[in-house]
């Protein structure tokens, strides 16, 4: 491995979405990540035992004949990444003691389990410190690990009206939407990732590990901490814009010809001028309605119905190429299967087709930076579920084949469903 994190290691208990993501980034940039997983109930993007395989993934290009459900899941197969993944049955008390022997050879623990769960194992903070000193523990929940709403379960489809998000998504006049995205899960992961990597700073500082209590409502309540203060300072209730913007217009989506969607702006004078110029519409520029930014957003309805039905006409990707060169704000609406396939994101490596020995060859998302000494990379695909189980405890802990196993018999460790 290689990347700013090579040396490190993070021994860890997420799953899902928000807590595998931040570990995952970690993995990418060169961490050694060793995934905990309970064979006896399977992550939940791992997918129950009984799930049917799509066509799609039966199919894929390089897909063995051979496929399990839980090994070959998209969404598991997609923020696992750079992982190596063994599974103990932390119920047991081997389970769990061999779970302590890993940590004083960890740097990190991080989970994202419900805030009582850890210590019900015997394994909280409090207890790791004594076995690790300064180990750094990072502790993803819905509500974090204490005040009222600590045992409150939550995913990102709740977290999103609870935080005020999804008060602001959604259309003028209409109801409340949520993004349809799970967006907390991502936004949270990447706080979870930044609070690892700051903890792990301060401890080269100082010596020092430390408890990080993350909460997805608190990461997602940042993400429009603009709309609160605004509340708060000015006692101001921001509505909801669909995909128009407070100060300027146009800004929006617009159907185009060919079935698809365009994004366009014009946050100028000089931008509004190119605009018309691309869509040869004078008439737009001398329209009383339309001549300063501030009459076109007090007549908005009006702008985008003529906007809607000029490109009505227009192909997508044409259009968008000849407004971007006349210096207009304007994209293509893509779908996951044409940003998979985006030639800027490939080029940057940010895009990636990784081999599966079950799933075979898929795109996934990588690091959206670029690192000139240290690169981030993708360089393991997703693991079976416990597929480094024998070879981690052999290597870690002295675990013999006889001592492995006798965990194996016990079904301590294992794969697939417990029958």
């Amino acid at each position: 491995m290689s990347g700013p994190f090579d040396g490190y290691r993070g021994i860890v208990l997420t799953q899902a979405w928000a807590g595998s993501y931040a570990t995952q980034l970690l993995g990418m940039l060169g961490a050694e990540i060793i995934q905990v997983e309970f064979h006896g109930r399977p992550d939940s993007w791992r997918g129950a035992y009984d799930r049917p395989i799509p066509e799609t993934v039966a199919n894929a290009p390089g897909a063995a004949e051979e496929q399990h459900t839980w090994n070959v899941n998209p969404l598991y197969n997609s923020v696992n990444l750079n992982k190596q993944c063994i599974t103990l049955d932390l119920t047991e008390p081997d389970g769990v003691d061999i779970f302590r022997r890993l940590v004083p050879l960890a740097d990190f623990v991080a989970e994202n389990f419900a805030p009582r769960v850890l210590g019900n194992l015997g394994i909280d903070y409090e207890a790791l410190r004594q076995i690790k000193s300064d180990i750094i523990v990072c502790s993803l929940s819905a509500f974090g690990n204490n005040g009222p709403w600590r045992d409150v379960p939550g995913i990102g489809g709740t977290i999103e009206p609870i935080s005020g998000m999804s008060s602001l998504l959604g259309y003028e006049g209409g109801p409340p939407l949520n993004s349809g995205q799970m967006y907390p899960d991502a936004a949270a992961g990447l706080n979870g990732f930044a609070g690892i990597v700051t903890a792990l700073m301060h401890r080269e500082m100082t010596g020092e590990g430390q408890y990080i209590d993350l909460s997805m409502q608190e990461s997602s309540l940042a993400f429009i901490g603009d709309a609160l203060l605004e509340e708060r300072i000015i006692g101001n209730v921001r509505g909801r814009l669909g995909n128009r913007h407070m100060t300027f217009a146009p800004h929006g989506i617009y159907a185009t010809a060919d079935d698809k969607w365009i994004a366009l702006a014009a946050e100028t004078e000089e931008q509004w001028t190119a605009l018309c110029g691309v869509a040869s519409r004078e008439g737009w520029r001398n329209d009383i309605r339309f001549s300063d930014n501030a009459t076109r957003k007090a007549n908005e309805d009006a702008l985008d119905a003529e906007i809607c039905a000029w490109v009505s006409g227009q192909k997508r990707d044409e259009l968008a190429k000849r407004l971007s060169d006349a210096g207009v704000i304007a994209a293509p609406v893509l779908d996951a299967h044409e940003v998979a396939g985006d030639q800027a994101l490939r080029e940057r490596g940010f895009i990636v087709d990784v081999d599966h020995p079950e799933a075979g060859t898929h795109p996934q998302s990588g690091i959206p930076v670029q690192l000139s000494g240290t690169p981030a990379a993708i360089r393991r695909h997703a693991p079976l579920q416990g597929q480094h189980t024998q070879e981690v405890l052999e290597r870690l802990l002295d675990i013999d084949e006889d001592e492995y196993m006798e965990l194996l018999n016990r079904r301590i460790t294992g794969a697939g469903p417990i029958k």
